[in-house]
């Protein structure tokens, strides 16, 4: 009766996981990838005062061995989501600079794939005044792929964007930019 009682508790804890799976693979592929900054200078002014942003290409800080197609695409990811998210536009009087270097690549290890997809790219991030040269702050941005129906270079580069952006908001004084209404 007690051994009974065991493989139905393993059953249903079992079973539980694997909805738990089956949930997050459904949010994360409808949401995509995410990023988060890990903040190692804090920007101390109102990112406001800029109307325009810049994104350089990223650089390989594996000393040759990050991923190239990540490299690739990244700085496309990254303007898309900045103009998205943010007030900034292309060009402009006071232009944001933003920097980046590559200096983690992780596709998961086949451990981690059976408990659930994991991809992640992280970046050394800096935020540039344009005109002044000056640094205002400087980040290891987390690009995160959690599903395996969105993972890849393409995901990652959009989680790294989705980052940097947030970040920007989080010092503009005018907040996140509107959704645009389909």
């Amino acid at each position: 009766m007690k051994r009974n009682s065991y493989l139905v508790m393993a059953l249903i804890i079992v079973g539980c996981v694997g909805c738990s799976r089956i949930i997050k693979e459904a949010y994360y592929g409808a949401t995509g990838a995410t990023g988060r900054i890990n903040e190692l200078k804090e920007v101390k002014v109102d990112l406001a005062k800029y109307d325009g942003f810049e994104v350089q290409p990223f650089s390989d800080g594996m000393e040759g061995r990050g991923n190239t197609a990540f490299l690739a695409v990244v700085q496309a990811k990254v303007s898309e989501e900045i103009i998205k998210k943010t007030y900034l536009g292309t060009g402009g009087r006071n232009v944001l600079q933003i920097s980046g270097e590559l200096i983690s690549y992780d596709t998961g290890s086949t451990t981690e794939k059976v408990a659930g997809p994991m991809e992640e790219a992280v970046c050394r991030i800096k935020l540039v005044d344009k005109s002044s040269g000056d640094v205002l702050g400087i980040g290891d941005c987390f690009g995160r792929a959690k599903s395996s129906a969105r993972k890849g270079p393409e995901e990652l580069a959009e989680g790294t964007g989705k980052g940097i952006a947030k970040w920007i908001v989080k010092y503009d004084s005018r907040g996140e930019r509107p959704k645009e209404k389909d």
